[in-house]
């Protein structure tokens, strides 16, 4: 009976990840413009989603040094 129960958590489980990991691999970013108000600190740590994040911190710090 136990062994039952470990393999039903387990695909539920397996399943889960599937569906989430699927999700994420196919969202679509949103482009956000580069200015001088989304490149605030402030704006960056407002963004919710973590590649969005990672994405305009990178163009911004991109656009710093040109």
């Amino acid at each position: 009976m136990k062994s039952k129960t470990n393999v039903l958590v387990t695909l539920a489980a397996a399943t889960l990840l599937g569906v989430f990991g699927y999700r994420g691999f196919t969202r679509q970013v949103q482009p956000v413009a580069v200015s001088a108000a989304t490149c605030t600190p402030e704006y960056i740590r407002g963004v919710g989603d973590a590649m969005e994040r990672a994405i305009l911190a990178a163009q911004c710090a991109k656009a710093a040094r040109k």
